[in-house]
């Protein structure tokens, strides 16, 4: 069995192959290995053949914490396809990819993983220099692998062999800089950006870094948990249309509907503790999955009807005449022949969630007015010039534009953490203003509970109930309320910050990037909630589909100013695809 995989700056990455048990545990004969790593247990046994790009696990059960996430289930990756993970927050969607990463599993050694985990180290190499910086350990790890295989009976022969070659190839170190360069272009930087050290990028940047080195090594496995998180939209438009034409295995969560369904080929759905198989983009899993739960129930309920009306039978006749008797006899040992075969189960729904806003109730107009604003980090560089707006509690406006453009930086002079280099931002005096952005947080203290948080973030309640039902129309109830917050998923705490945000009676939420780590039922019931709330909304999201669920307005930030965009984000999309040269 291989090796615990050496971290690659952002990755897992397989090793050469070692005959050394990992983690003091060894492969037991038949296949199965029970690797117990705090705070993840995971058995599986590996029952596609050692050699082939595929892999199978039967019986792969995954805990975490004590907390069992996946049971008895398969675990089926083909080489070729794009895999979308899907599950609500706290199924354990993150976990299982780091269960991969960690070849928890005895994945075979020719398959190498990379899970983009992290950005790449603030060294003082260039953004450049740490895309290709894997290339020769890339090269030699591959050489070493395939000699191994070349070794065994079939050799040269054998599917992992072959594709270690494809590798190899596709590796040419005569095109790497060229090639890293065109990712590096088509995540948002320009050659001078990929020439700067990467310790003087900001982090959300050097996330970037290490998903164009992923992108570069190409590995047979890639694992991307919402790799889109860091990007803007051109950015993810690009990745989008890359990602469509990997060709080994790639294992994507992503709360973007959009992008799933412009990447993925298969979905797997976490659902009841099982790993669920669709083929197909998102689209197409709705639908099949709609169609199979509805001819279950039809099917469950016919097979209930028939259970029903044979007790009923045996209980008013199984006492009665002889010839009765029989009958009944009869239909008794067919009910119990039914329950032996197994009947079928009842669809068990996924809770739908349902988040609320108070209402606020009316500011006379204007609430929020831009005066001649100018802004700039330095006077030297403006950023926005002369901006002449307003907004009111009727506006549902979406910011878009290219990195770099300002869309954060104007909720920052909305809110007043900006200050004009000149003009004036007039705000209405009892204009309350929620604002959401993805360092939030850092204000939960990981130790408290979701409740012990509220409390002593709002004194004022004296009832534990009224703060419960309050956390509990954002998605967070029972054992979660009471749970230390550094044991919530990514996605569970930014429901936290929600209540939080929410707790606060705001006018106008100023909404910064909100579906990071919220997973799409989690997205839906945010736009339901925004949509029957009766205060302003100002967003910026690279989420195509929540901006067209909520926004009434898109204003582009480009250009030191802020312009109205006359289409819909659909056409929004097709212009930058158009504008970077991508089809259709």
């Amino acid at each position: 069995m291989g090796k615990k995989p050496a971290k690659r700056g952002g990755s897992s990455a397989s090793s050469s192959s070692s005959s050394a048990p990992r983690n003091g545990v060894d492969e037991v004969a038949n296949g199965v290995q029970a690797v117990k790593l705090s705070p993840r247990t995971v058995t599986g046994v590996l029952t596609s053949h050692p050699m082939s790009r595929d892999i199978k696990f039967e019986t792969f059960s995954l805990a975490a914490n004590g907390i069992e996430l996946l049971v008895d289930t398969t675990l089926e990756l083909n080489y070729g396809r794009r895999y979308g993970l899907l599950g609500l927050n706290g199924c354990g969607k993150t976990t299982f990819l780091e269960s991969l990463a960690e070849r928890e599993v005895p994945i075979p050694s020719h398959i190498d993983i990379y899970h983009l985990d992290k950005e790449v180290t603030a060294s003082d190499d260039s953004a450049l220099q740490c895309v290709v910086s894997d290339l020769d350990r890339e090269v030699a790890r591959i050489e070493a692998e395939m000699d191994r295989l070349l070794q065994t009976d079939e050799g040269a022969e054998s599917e992992g062999f072959q594709v270690l070659q494809e590798a190899l190839e596709e590796l040419d170190p005569d095109t790497a800089l060229t090639r890293a360069g065109s990712i590096l272009h088509g995540l948002g930087f320009d050659k001078d950006m990929q020439q700067k050290k990467a310790k003087d990028f900001s982090g959300g940047w050097r996330m970037r870094i290490s998903l164009a080195r992923a992108l570069f090594v190409k590995p047979m496995m890639l694992l991307l948990d919402e790799p889109t998180n860091h990007l803007d939209m051109e950015a993810t438009v690009w990745l989008e249309e890359y990602l469509k034409s990997y060709n080994r295995i790639l294992v994507l969560i992503s709360h973007s509907q959009d992008f799933l369904n412009g990447v993925c080929t298969n979905i797997i759905h976490i659902h009841q503790k099982q790993l669920k198989y669709y083929s197909g983009n998102f689209d197409t899993f709705v639908r099949v999955r709609s169609e199979k739960e509805e001819n279950q129930m039809k099917q469950y309920a016919w097979e209930q009807d028939q259970l029903q009306h044979m007790k009923d039978y045996v209980a008013r006749f199984g006492h009665g005449s002889q010839k009765l008797a029989r009958q009944a006899k009869s239909k008794e040992k067919l009910i119990n022949k039914m329950v032996e075969e197994g009947m079928t189960e009842e669809v068990v729904k996924d809770r739908v969630l349902t988040l609320r806003f108070d209402d606020c109730g009316k500011l006379p107009p204007p609430v929020l007015q831009f005066n001649k604003v100018t802004f700039g980090y330095t006077p030297d560089k403006i950023l926005y010039k002369d901006l002449d707006f307003g907004v009111d509690l009727d506006s549902r406006i979406a910011l878009v534009g290219p990195n770099g453009a300002g869309k954060s930086t104007l909720l920052k002079l909305i809110t007043g953490d900006n200050i004009p280099l000149s003009g004036m931002v007039r705000r209405h005096h009892h204009l309350r203003i929620a604002y959401y952005h993805q360092h939030l947080d850092a204000l939960l203290d990981m130790k408290k509970t979701p409740l012990e948080f509220m409390m002593s973030c709002f004194p004022d309640i004296k009832e534990v109930e009224d703060m419960r039902r309050a956390i509990g129309r954002f998605g967070i109830t029972g054992k979660q309320q009471i749970t230390a917050i550094e044991k919530l998923s990514d996605g569970q705490r930014s429901r936290i910050v929600f209540a939080w945000l929410a707790f606060k009676s705001p006018h106008m939420l100023l909404l910064d990037e909100p579906t990071n780590h919220l997973d799409i039922e989690t997205i839906d019931a945010l736009a339901e909630a925004i949509n029957a709330w009766d205060g302003g909304m100002i967003l910026v999201s690279h989420d195509f589909r929540l901006i067209n669920q909520v926004a009434k307005e898109i204003w582009v930030c480009a250009n030191h100013t802020v312009t109205p965009w006359k289409g819909s984000i659909v056409d929004y999309k097709k212009e930058m695809r158009r504008k970077a040269g991508l089809p259709d």
